[in-house]
């Protein structure tokens, strides 16, 4: 076959492609791994009864704040990911963002804090199992969130995990914030934000495999 055929093939089988394709996929993805880590939530942990309560609190919206925004920049970055050329700077810097304004917050506390009491709003009650909570609690999203990346088109296979490991994730974390306890901004500065990072390297570390073309 000619080159020139070669194209006129290809060219009279055009589709028009659907307007933010690419972010409507991963919200369908989202909307899936959402699904499954309520489910999960609710069959490891249950239901807070004191919930009605707990939503009428400022810092209840307030901690909701940091995983609703990072879901929010994340999602942007895993879309950039996941089209080749897309500019990524901007991207980077807005999931950054939250991850600084948190952990200039929680030190801003704890140093108004005196000495005694720092480690007390460092741990907590549930330092211990809490970034293992929002790890699992993660992995719906981000079993979808890595199978639809991997039906787009990724160059950079470690980034674009890392990516999906930050938006399922900060995913995760938003259904666990529905059940902590937890009030304490140094402690989410800590725990939340490191919950997070370990997402993200879980999903650089396996997208080499699974997203490979």
């Amino acid at each position: 076959m000619k080159t020139g055929d070669l194209i006129f093939r290809l060219a009279s089988d055009l589709t028009p492609v659907e307007s933010n394709a690419v972010s409507k996929r991963l919200n369908r993805a989202l909307i899936v791994g959402l699904t499954g880590s309520m489910a999960l939530l609710v069959v490891l942990y249950g239901i807070r009864s004191d919930m009605p309560k707990l939503i009428l609190t400022t810092m209840f919206w307030i901690r909701l704040a940091f995983p609703m925004v990072t879901i929010a920049t994340a999602l942007k970055l895993a879309a950039c990911l996941g089209r080749p050329g897309a500019l990524l700077r901007l991207a980077w810097f807005a999931v950054a963002l939250p991850f600084v304004t948190m952990m200039l917050m929680a030190a801003f506390i704890l140093i108004v804090t005196p000495p005694g009491y720092r480690l007390q709003l460092m741990l907590g009650t549930t330092w211990r199992v809490a970034t293992a909570n929002v790890v699992l609690l993660s992995l719906p999203s981000l079993a979808a969130v890595m199978h639809t990346m991997k039906g787009l088109a990724p160059t950079c296979l470690v980034l674009a995990g890392a990516g999906v490991g930050l938006l399922a994730g900060a995913q995760g974390l938003l259904v666990y914030s529905l059940y902590c306890s937890e009030m304490s901004v140094p402690f989410w500065g800590v725990w939340y934000v490191l919950a997070v990072v370990i997402t993200a390297g879980i999903g650089a570390a396996l997208a080499p495999i699974y997203l490979r073309w």
